[in-house]
């Protein structure tokens, strides 16, 4: 199977730690409300930036 070549501004699957971790990149996620805590908002995966998790 022939590899797929990165585009420019597209960071290798190889290091690419978020696309490891969850299997995204990213710029792929989707965010939702905001946390009551620090009124950021909750991505996909439940998680905000102060770390809370709902």
């Amino acid at each position: 199977m022939a590899k797929k070549e990165p585009e420019k501004d597209e960071v290798p699957e190889e290091i690419d730690t978020h696309y490891q971790l969850y299997g995204k990149r990213a710029w792929e996620v989707e965010y939702g409300e905001r946390c009551p805590f620090c009124e950021k908002k909750i991505d996909e995966f439940g998680f905000c930036a102060c770390g809370s998790a709902q």
